[in-house]
């Protein structure tokens, strides 16, 4: 008896394997750069996300910077000295910078106008602060509210 050998696939059956073997390899090359894509934008949204709730956290926190700077204008520097270079440290430490604004031309991108005053100064130039304002990783987390030269 003979054995029956079948024929192998044909050429033009050959090139459409490897045309779908093909996509298959680039649908999955696609796939797997889409999921590495993917956890590429996680990552970047839970850090957004983390930094604007720290951001939140630190505005709510300004109320009680602000108490112990009006405590220590009203009773006197000496025992709030070592507090408020604590908390100006800690701020420091966490990217929050005070905006600095006496002498200043002003800015309405980092200050507010809350009253202003005929003086000898040129006109626009802040002369006083009437509460600290800040900025947090180059973006403004309060403005600074101030009276201006007239």
């Amino acid at each position: 008896m003979q054995d029956k050998v079948t024929p192998g696939p044909q050429p033009s059956e050959l090139e459409e394997l490897k045309k779908k073997a093909d996509e298959y390899l680039n649908n999955w090359k696609r796939a797997a750069a889409d999921m590495a894509n993917y956890k590429k934008d996680e990552i970047e949204r839970a850090g957004l996300l983390i930094k604007y709730a720290k951001e939140d956290m630190f505005y709510n926190l300004l109320p009680i910077i602000d108490s112990m700077y009006l405590a220590a204008a009203a009773f006197g520097k000496d025992g709030f000295t070592p507090i408020e270079k604590q908390i100006q440290e800690f701020l420091k430490k966490e990217g929050i910078e005070e905006i600095k604004v006496v002498g200043e031309k002003f800015d309405p991108n980092t200050m507010e106008i809350v009253e202003e005053v005929v003086g000898e100064k040129d006109s626009g130039i802040v002369i006083e602060e009437l509460q600290k304002g800040y900025i947090m990783n180059e973006k403004v987390l309060r403005p600074a509210k101030v009276k201006v030269n007239k």
